[in-house]
C-alpha cells in the first residue's frame, strides 16, 4: 500500500481516515445504475436489431441474447470481481470496470458486425460484474449504516427515474439507426472521470482506529444463506417483471402501445418502495423481507385472480412497491453480513445470485404455467408461494433471539 493513500499525522502517526461525503455518494448512485442500463437500454430496440441482423442464423434466438448476455456475465464473473476487490483494492477495479463498460458499450456503434456486437456485450458484462460488486462494497466501506441506507434509498429512487429516461432515449435513438442506441453507454465516460477524481481506496475502520484487523476465513455458510434467500426472492421478483406484458395480452389488452403505457403505470410503485425501504430500516432486514413476501403474495395473487387488466394493474402496483423495497433491502442485509476483508466477495456472491435468478425465473414460470394450465394461474401460484414464505419468515423471526440491527438473521 502506498503511503500517499493514507495521510500521516504529526510524529508519523496515522491521520484520521478520509471520510466520504456527498460527492462519493452521488458517484456511487450513478455508477450503480450502469449495470441496469446495460440491460434496459436495448430492450426497446429489439425489433430494430432483429431487422438489421435478420440474416444471422437463428436470428430470433441469437439477437435477443444480446440483451441478456451482460446479465449472464454478471452471474459468472461477479464472485471473481469480489475476490479481486478484496485482494487488490476496490477503487482500481472499479475504474477498470468502468473502462471495460464504456469500451464494450460503444464498440457496436463503431463496427457493423453481429459478432462484434456479441463481443461488445461480453466486454460490457465483464465491466458490469466489477461495477455492481464494487459499488455495493464501497457503499458499506464509505458509510455507516444509517447513511448507507439513505444512499440506497436515493439509488432506488434515482434508478427508477433514470430507467424511464433511458428507455425513452433508446427508443428515440433507435429511430435514427440500429447503432445509435449504443451511444447511451457513453455516459460511463463522465462517471469514470468523476470516479478518478473523487473516489478513494477505503480503509478498514478498526485499522484506522489503530487496532489490528485479524484475518479470518471467508464465511462460506453465511454467503450460501445470503445466496439462497436472494435466489428465492429474485426469482419471484422477476415473475411480474418478465411476464406481465404477456398476461396483459391474455386479459385482452392487445395494442403494444397500450401494453407499454399500462406497464409503466404500476412502476410508479418502485421509487415509493425505495422510500418505504428507508422508513422500515429501523425494524431490520428480516422484517423488510417479510413485508416484501407479503407484497408479492398480495400483488401476484391478486394479478392471478384479476377478472380484467385494470384490476391486474392495481395489484401490479403492490408488486412494484415490494420490488422497490427488496433490492436495497437485500443489498443492505448482505453488506451487514460481511466484514471489510470479505465484503467484496460477499457482494460478488450476492450479485451473481440476483442475476442467476433472472435466468431461472422464466423457466420456473413456464414449468408452473404448464402445471396449472395458464399464465394467470402461474401468477396465483407464485402469490401463494410468497404467502407461505412470508409465514415461514415470520416464524423464523419469532424463534430467533432479538437483534439490535438489520444484521439479524431472518
Amino acid at each position: 500500500m502506498r503511503s500517499s493513500e493514507y495521510p500521516q499525522g504529526q510524529g508519523g502517526a496515522p491521520a484520521a481516515p478520509r471520510k466520504a461525503d456527498w460527492r462519493q455518494g452521488w458517484i456511487l448512485v450513478f455508477s450503480g445504475f450502469l449495470p441496469v442500463m446495460a440491460i434496459i437500454a436495448l430492450a426497446p430496440t429489439l425489433p430494430t436489431l432483429l431487422a438489421h441482423f435478420h440474416d444471422v442464423p437463428n436470428a430470433k434466438l441469437m439477437v435477443p441474447l444480446l440483451i441478456t448476455a451482460p446479465s449472464a456475465c454478471i452471474a459468472l464473473f461477479a464472485p471473481a470481481a469480489g475476490a479481486i476487490a478484496d485482494r487488490f483494492g476496490r477503487r482500481r477495479l472499479l475504474l477498470w470496470s468502468m473502462a471495460f463498460y464504456g469500451a464494450g458499450g460503444l464498440m457496436p456503434f463503431a463496427i457493423d458486425n453481429f459478432w462484434a456486437v456479441v463481443a461488445g456485450r461480453v466486454v460490457i458484462g465483464v465491466g458490469e460484474a466489477g461495477v455492481l460488486t464494487v459499488v455495493n462494497t464501497l457503499l458499506a466501506d464509505y458509510y455507516e449504516e444509517k447513511e448507507r441506507h439513505r444512499w440506497l434509498m436515493i439509488q432506488g429512487v434515482v434508478g427508477s427515474v433514470l430507467g424511464t429516461v433511458t428507455i425513452a432515449s433508446s427508443g428515440f435513438l433507435a429511430a435514427q439507426g440500429w447503432q445509435y442506441p449504443f451511444l447511451v453507454y457513453a455516459v460511463a465516460i463522465p462517471i469514470l472521470l468523476a470516479s478518478l477524481a473523487f473516489l478513494f481506496e477505503p480503509e478498514p475502520r478498526k485499522k484506522a482506529a489503530g487496532q489490528t484487523v485479524a484475518t479470518t476465513p471467508f464465511p462460506t455458510m453465511v454467503a450460501l444463506m445470503v445466496c439462497g434467500v436472494t435466489v428465492v426472492l429474485s426469482t419471484i421478483y422477476y415473475v411480474q417483471v418478465i411476464n406481465f406484458s404477456l398476461l396483459l395480452k391474455e386479459l385482452g389488452l392487445a395494442d403494444p402501445k397500450s401494453i407499454g403505457l399500462s406497464m409503466a403505470l404500476p412502476s410508479i410503485g418502485v421509487p415509493i418502495g425505495a422510500v418505504l425501504f428507508k422508513l422500515t430500516t429501523r425494524y431490520g432486514a428480516g422484517a423488510q423481507i417479510v413485508l416484501v413476501f407479503l407484497g408479492y403474495a398480495i400483488g401476484l395473487g391478486g394479478i392471478g385472480m384479476a377478472p380484467d387488466y385494470q384490476t391486474a394493474l392495481a395489484f401490479a402496483f403492490v408488486q412494484q412497491l415490494a420490488n422497490g423495497i427488496i433490492v436495497p433491502a437485500l443489498i443492505a442485509w448482505t453488506q451487514s453480513k460481511f466484514s471489510f476483508e470479505h465484503r467484496g466477495r460477499g457482494m460478488g456472491w450476492w450479485a451473481s445470485s440476483f442475476f442467476v435468478a433472472q435466468f431461472l425465473s422464466p423457466a420456473v414460470v413456464n414449468l408452473m404455467r404448464g402445471y396449472v394450465g395458464n399464465l394467470q394461474g402461474a401468477f396465483l401460484a407464485f402469490g401463494l408461494i410468497a404467502a407461505a414464505c412470508a409465514l415461514l419468515a415470520c416464524l423464523l423471526r419469532w424463534r430467533a433471539p432479538a437483534a439490535p440491527s438489520s444484521s439479524a438473521v431472518l
